[in-house]
């Protein structure tokens, strides 16, 4: 990745991505209507990014790392959600962000993500009362039905309702 300073005209880059990336998936997503909309020529545009894959990254990986941190230090314990009510938060609050994400499946970052996030719910289940092996399947079922409640636009009502449910459904149980 090159080295993005973060000025002016490159925010204004990833603003625009983050709208066409939402508006249109990674695949739908036009480098020329981003640079359109930024107000900017190609030639400034690779000046700062080498390409789409990289301009992707800018506008996911800092929320997506910062919400990876919060999942894996949040206490884990018999009374603890799989997703915890702050890193529910952060989500809620960069919506647009992790739609971004779980709508642009056929991006490498897709799949590494997710991986993480499976792999950080599978630890918190184990602390239920259930077998290993049903929590790696529990944790799967869970982060694609998690998925699937982001990548809906549900408002924000709906959205938190669906994502109670969840945990009511998955949450550890005490000993």
């Amino acid at each position: 990745m090159k080295d993005v300073s973060h000025d002016e005209t490159t925010l204004r880059i990833i603003e625009s991505a983050k709208k066409n990336f939402l508006q249109n998936g990674y695949q739908g997503a036009s480098l020329k209507v981003i640079c359109h909309r930024a107000g900017i020529t190609t030639g400034a545009f690779y000046h700062r990014f080498s390409g789409k894959s990289e301009l992707y990254e800018a506008v996911v990986v800092p929320d997506s790392m910062k919400f990876l941190e919060m999942l894996n230090t949040s206490p884990i314990g018999a009374e603890q959600s799989v997703i915890p009510k702050p890193c529910l938060v952060f989500i809620y609050l960069h919506l647009d962000v992790f739609r971004i994400v779980v709508r642009c499946k056929c991006t490498s970052y897709y799949d590494k993500f997710y991986d993480v996030v499976r792999k950080i719910i599978y630890q918190r289940l184990l602390k239920s009362n259930h077998a290993e092996n049903l929590c790696w399947l529990l944790s799967k079922a869970y982060l694609s039905s998690f998925f699937e409640i982001i990548r809906c636009n549900y408002d924000f009502g709906t959205t938190r309702k669906c994502i109670g449910t969840l945990e009511k459904f998955f949450a550890p149980t005490k000993n």
